[in-house]
């Protein structure tokens, strides 16, 4: 009985520790109305529910943590057991993670305010205007490749109030998280202007992560895509 008693603790351990091993911590960009940060850290909104949704279907413990964009990027790259939501594969990033998704999709869009007059027909038009964007994201990099300078900001609310306040005559954003800001903020006004490419957004994980709990993610991604749940971002 001892013998039995001792080998059911150590399963039990052994269990435990595995469980433990296989928690992941998703870093998600503060994002008003996509998701929405609590004073005492709690992340909600749709994005939330999502993620929610991902950790029931795939039976991995997931813990959500609302982080700026640099430091979120900068712990999902060195830390085993982080991932970034809403990264984009590049040809730079896709050695440095695995990845499971893609979890949405969506357009970048050229925003004005409503009473703007001049309308871009291509990025070449952008030149010579004020364009804010939010920093280490798609847009940025897709206006870095058009050769088309840009103010890099940390947040898309201080985009949304630089392009209110005229600061900027347009703002270059993912419509996934600006539409919601768009929404969620209020103030002057704004519209799209231009579509300029549709962007996937990943899940990527720190290379250092066990692989077991990301494939886990990645087949309850599918598996919510299938069933239609992902429709909401951009994926049917």
């Amino acid at each position: 009985m001892r013998l039995g008693l001792r080998r059911l603790l150590m399963l039990s351990a052994l269990l435990c520790g595995s469980a433990q091993a296989q928690q992941l911590q998703l870093l998600v960009f503060p994002n008003p109305g996509l998701f929405d940060v609590a004073a005492d850290g709690t992340v909600s909104g749709p994005g939330a529910n999502l993620l929610a949704r991902i950790g029931q279907v795939s039976g991995v413990p997931l813990n959500i943590l609302a982080l700026p964009i640099p430091r979120a990027l900068a712990t999902a790259s060195s830390t085993p057991g982080s991932c970034a939501v809403g990264l984009t594969r590049t040809p730079e990033r896709e050695a440095a993670f695995h990845w499971a998704g893609p979890l949405a999709s969506g357009a970048l869009v050229v925003y004005a305010r409503a009473d703007e007059a001049a309308i871009p027909q291509n990025p070449q038009e952008l030149r010579g205007h004020g364009v804010v964007v939010q920093r280490e994201s798609a847009p940025a990099a897709w206006l870095r490749e058009q050769g088309v300078a840009a103010q890099e900001v940390n947040n898309s609310v201080t985009a949304l109030r630089m392009l209110q306040a005229r600061r900027v005559d347009f703002w270059l954003a993912n419509e996934l998280a600006a539409d919601p800001v768009i929404r969620a903020e209020g103030g002057a006004p704004v519209k799209s202007l231009l579509t300029v490419r549709r962007v996937d957004a990943y899940v990527a994980c720190q290379i250092g992560t066990p692989q077991e709990p990301v494939d886990k993610l990645h087949q309850a991604i599918l598996k919510l895509r299938r069933q239609g749940e992902l429709a909401e971002f951009g994926l049917r």
